[in-house]
């Protein structure tokens, strides 16, 4: 048996891809492993049955949302991630998990930011301007949206190289400039400005089409969010008369799904952007059995539940660390009969699911999602009854 070479320029500088040197099958084992091993942590958990994770369409040429930092050495700029523990980044912009299209603008503007005299940001001394590349690539439309997280508004540059940048690529539909002014290694800031084009992308994911603003949540494999989502809709088995909260619901894709077999559906996120995006998705596809608010999560779900007079299925899709114990409570306290579960992080999704049980909801059904091949990371969908 010959040694598996890992397909990948960067490797093994570049830590964003751990399993990358391993043979894509046992990629998934490790994840599967991984998610059996913190639910495994739970009494209640702990003979739950865990089914082969789910492959992905393309385990290369996949990822359809890109972030990566911006910084320079002696002699040209580097675009990467950080290494782990430090502010040294390593290069990946030819990375392999990246559609050519991106790679191509990346290499591209790599060499128009050293040409304009554009100075990446220097965390430690507060130096330099430019902080963060973010490219979502749209496979249905084969187009490209870039946004420039810049450290201070002015920008004197960014109008050239936005323009630079359409001229050179007919698929970049856009350039935004992301102004984010705080210290630290947070992405985004708070304000937004067109520099050239539009300012979202179209997706499409099964039968919805999807636009994404910049800054707003997007899967990165829209593919298999595509299986995801057909599994949630399927799980929820709505016959047509339920009322279903979808809570973190970003910009629809899981509302919308669940909105084809449902009486109605109310979808909360935090982010006014993604609730006006959502709003606009529902029209764009059709569907008026939907209403979506913007705002604290716990705050929105016991307002949803007392105006609703009852809910039939919870689905929380929540960031990485999972639910808040006070939105946590809330929605144990719906006694809606079914919660469905989307999880990126398997430690944060035992905790919770741990949690549901102790508040009356049994684990029905777990189901592993390879979101991010060549990653360590697994995507989770889960479904609790109560008791």
């Amino acid at each position: 048996m010959g040694i598996y070479a890992p397909p990948c320029p960067h490797y093994p500088n570049c830590f964003g891809c751990a399993l990358i040197d391993r043979p894509y099958p046992e990629q998934l084992e490790r994840k599967r492993e991984r998610l059996a091993c913190a639910l495994a942590r739970y009494p209640a958990l702990a003979r739950l049955e865990i089914p082969p994770v789910v492959r992905s369409p393309r385990n290369l040429g996949y990822r359809a949302r890109v972030k990566l930092v911006v910084s320079r050495n002696r002699t040209e700029i580097v675009t990467g991630l950080y290494v782990p523990q430090s502010h040294r980044v390593v290069d990946a912009s030819s990375c392999a998990v990246h559609p050519h299209a991106v790679n191509r603008v990346v290499r591209y503007l790599k060499g128009q930011i050293l040409r304009l005299g554009i100075e990446p940001y220097n965390e430690p001394d507060d130096s330099g301007n430019l902080r963060y590349l973010d490219l979502r690539y749209s496979f249905f439309r084969r187009e490209l949206g870039v946004t420039l997280v810049t450290r201070r508004t002015a920008f004197p540059k960014g109008q050239e190289l936005a323009r630079a940048l359409t001229r050179r690529f007919s698929y970049v539909n856009g350039v935004v400039q992301n102004v984010n002014e705080e210290r630290g290694n947070v992405i985004w800031g708070g304000r937004f400005r067109s520099l050239a084009g539009r300012d979202s992308i179209l997706e499409q994911i099964g039968f919805l089409k999807l636009k994404f603003p910049a800054g707003v949540f997007s899967q990165a494999n829209p593919a298999l969010a595509r299986r995801l989502y057909q599994a949630a809709q399927t799980l929820a088995a709505l016959k047509g008369g339920e009322k279903v909260l979808d809570l973190y619901c970003g910009v629809a894709p899981l509302s919308l799904h669940l909105a084809t077999g449902a009486a109605t559906v109310w979808g909360i996120d935090d982010y006014p952007l993604s609730i006006d995006t959502a709003k606009q998705n529902a029209r764009m596809n059709g569907f008026h059995n939907c209403r979506f608010f913007a705002g604290d999560a716990a705050e929105k779900v016991q307002e949803a539940a007392s105006r609703l007079s009852g809910v039939d299925l919870v689905s929380v899709n929540p960031p990485r660390k999972g639910l808040q114990p006070e939105a946590l409570a809330a929605v144990l306290a719906t006694r809606a009969p079914r919660v469905l579960y989307v999880s990126c992080e398997p430690e944060t999704l035992a905790r919770d699911m741990a949690h549901l049980a102790a508040g009356g909801y049994r684990p029905v059904s777990v189901h592993p999602f390879d979101m991010l091949p060549q990653t360590e990371e697994v995507e989770t969908l889960v479904l609790l009854e109560a008791v």
